[in-house]
């Protein structure tokens, strides 16, 4: 899952839903005519999704050889050609360019390498240990005198003014991360939106900005610099990389910058908390430089398709989507992504081989999807909406499964849809919910911005409803915020995402169970869901971004 509190990095798991549906002349609901009765329709759906499909998808995309599915990287070929062979034997369509399951998306990766270093008075720091930025990486080489200036906030709204009585032009300044021990986390995010402080900081001219740990940010100094020390993927782009280097630093290389000042890291941060706070010059020598290798090409997102029975509605389509992609080699190590997302493209896979296996094909037509470079904002998604293989005005709905592999922590009892009180799909949602025997569970972790944060959010920024499927083994938001925080900690994003024996695989087949029943009723309905009114999407049209849609 993409990672939003990082720019990118950012991403965490939320699951979709599988489309699916069989068609009896006596089960076609409407999209008001829903029921808590599973039909024998999607009973026979249901008995054709195989756990071992499952098991042995998820085991052999996380497997070494696929080297962590790195997009660009040799790995996320072989795990993208892998999986349009899985299409075709299940006898899927082809449903990417020229006939193919492949839709390419141009693409261009940097990485940092030699001589890429930052020291402070001679002494380099590690980068992923002791260092990381964010942004594009451009080259260019730093060396300026270091200003401290406290929080670096100037706000008139707020009588905060941290830059006072100091020139910045052409000095890296050391701002500190988090927020004062005695203002509240939510007054702070006020005065950091009315200060707009990396924007006051350019404006004034600094050559580099070094943030420090001040033990009160949301995310430790070791996560943020864990989880921001990757390539960079992005669409290729025909201007330049920023050239202000944005750099965070470890609680150890934040106390290197303040030797010799007389004042430690904390002495000094205490310091600034003072209303009396006035900016102070360094005498640590920084020497920061930044060479990258870049490198431009394309990579896959895989479709296939299955063709609907209605003579109208098939020309309408359900998208079943998973990122296949992970962080592929990365300083030596396989990042194999298995929680994310593997399963959930194992789980997608084993919704699409019931669909395929089924006694009757649905009205619509289904889509299903393994995107590529989700875990770089979104970026394969965001190609496929501008440049669809299927009409996006036409596309009734799309069901995303990324995550953290929730329901495999335990028996499943619940699930999240994100984007539930959005649309129709809510209701439809709880209605499927309660036939299967799944409690529905409201957002456990609404700070976070889950919704916003895979690849179904494209689709929805251009008028299409979607849901994210999130299996969890608790019922209560806390306890499922403790088992969330805990894979953030060890597992999310980094090497350790790997199978586990203790693995509970038959809460994936829950998962996909859901998917496939919630899929079936959008597919099997007259009408296509619908965003409902006073929601921030109400008024979008399909296949109109959000700002060529009516205002609502």
């Amino acid at each position: 899952m993409s990672d939003k509190r990082m720019g990118r990095a950012a991403r965490r798991r939320v699951c979709a839903l599988l489309i699916g549906a069989l068609c009896l002349a006596s089960a076609a609901p409407t999209a008001a005519q829903t029921t808590r009765e599973l039909s024998a329709a999607e009973r026979d759906v249901l008995r054709r999704i195989k756990e071992k499909t499952i098991v042995e998808s998820t085991k052999t995309l996380a497997d070494d050889r696929f080297e962590g599915r790195g997009t660009l990287q040799p790995g996320g070929d072989k795990a993208a050609a892998w999986i349009a062979d899985r299409m075709k034997r299940l006898g899927l369509a082809p449903g990417g360019d020229n006939g193919t399951y492949m839709h390419q998306v141009p693409l261009t990766a940097s990485e940092f390498v030699d001589p890429t270093h930052v020291t402070v008075d001679g002494t380099p720091l590690a980068y992923g240990t002791h260092w990381s930025t964010i942004g594009t990486l451009a080259d260019l080489q730093v060396r300026a005198p270091v200003v401290f200036v406290g929080y670096g906030v100037v706000s008139k709204t707020f009588g905060r003014d941290d830059l006072k009585g100091v020139d910045l032009a052409g000095k890296i300044v050391v701002t500190i991360g988090g927020r004062p021990a005695d203002v509240p986390e939510e007054k702070w995010n006020e005065i950091l939106a009315d200060a707009k402080m990396v924007e006051t900081l350019t404006a004034r001219g600094i050559a580099g900005l070094i943030s420090i740990p001040s033990g009160r940010e949301q995310y430790t100094r070791t996560f943020i610099i864990n989880q921001t020390a990757r390539r960079h993927v992005s669409a290729p782009s025909t201007g330049e990389p920023g050239r202000l280097p944005l750099i965070f630093v470890s609680e150890s290389a934040g106390d290197r910058l303040f030797a010799g000042s007389g004042k430690t890291m904390a002495q000094a941060m205490d310091e600034a908390a003072s209303p009396g706070f006035t900016p102070r010059t360094l005498p640590a020598k920084v020497d920061i430089a930044f060479t990258s290798a870049r490198k431009t090409g394309t990579s896959p997102n895989v479709i296939g398709v299955l063709k609907g029975s209605d003579p109208t509605l098939a020309a309408e389509a359900v998208v079943f989507s998973a990122h296949y992609d992970a962080f592929g080699v990365l300083r030596k190590a396989i990042y194999n992504g298995a929680a994310d997302n593997a399963i959930g493209v194992a789980e997608m896979l084993a919704v699409a081989e019931a669909f395929a296996k089924a006694k009757a094909r649905p009205r619509r037509s289904l889509v299903f999807i393994a995107f590529t470079s989700e875990e770089y904002g979104m970026s394969g998604s965001r190609y496929y909406v501008e440049h669809p293989t299927w009409p996006l005005d036409k596309t009734a709905a799309v069901l995303n499964l990324d995550g953290i592999g929730t329901e495999i922590m335990g028996p499943m009892t619940s699930m999240v849809a994100y984007g539930a009180p959005f649309s129709s799909l809510g209701a439809l949602f709880t209605d499927v919910a309660h036939a299967y025997g799944v409690k529905p569970m409201d957002d456990p972790i609404p700070a976070q911005g889950v919704f916003g944060r895979s690849d179904h959010y494209n689709f929805v920024q251009w008028g299409v409803p979607g849901l994210m499927l999130v299996g969890s083994p608790v019922d209560a938001a806390e306890a499922f915020s403790k088992k969330f925080d805990e894979f953030e900690e060890t597992k999310y994003h980094q090497p350790s995402d790997d199978v586990y024996k203790d693995w509970y695989w038959k809460g994936a087949l829950k998962v996909a169970d859901m998917m496939a029943l919630i899929g079936h009723r959008v597919a099997q309905a007259d009408a296509m869901p619908t965003f409902n009114a006073g929601t921030p999407y109400a008024g979008r049209t399909r296949g109109k971004t959000a700002t060529e849609a009516p205002k609502p």
